[in-house]
């Protein structure tokens, strides 16, 4: 149904009013899929900035389902959460010397995994 000539025609006048009432630049949803710009990146040891998804690359997987995803959590690297189930927050205060204020340290430790890897696609530009 999405190929048809017709359906891409109505489609296009209809995308080219949105433009002026919508936010387009992050993502726009078409033949029941959302596409979303992704510009997650980090920077290697050697100094290296790399993109999470590269230029010309897409990657596919469904939402809204209970049983695809689960995030776990890592316990703190305190002594005494070693050997415990992980939480999903940690806090700590200690006093600074001579009472001049309170140092806070928080950390989270997820582990996002997918429980069906073979939902996870990915695509190219043709």
């Amino acid at each position: 149904l999405t190929t048809h000539a017709k359906v891409k025609e109505a489609y296009a006048r209809w995308q080219q009013g949105q433009i002026l009432f919508s936010d387009n630049r992050t993502n726009f949803s078409f033949g029941g899929i959302t596409f979303e710009e992704y510009r997650g990146q980090a920077t290697d040891p050697a100094g290296t900035v790399r993109k999470f998804i590269a230029d010309d690359e897409a990657h596919f997987f469904p939402l809204g389902t209970a049983t695809t995803f689960r995030t776990y959590f890592a316990p703190a690297d305190f002594n005494e959460t070693a050997n415990t189930i992980g939480l999903p927050l940690y806090a700590k205060q200690a006093p600074r010397k001579f009472e001049r204020g309170t140092d806070l340290h928080t950390q989270s430790n997820p582990l996002p995994i997918c429980l069906r890897p073979e939902v996870l696609v990915k695509g190219t530009k043709a």
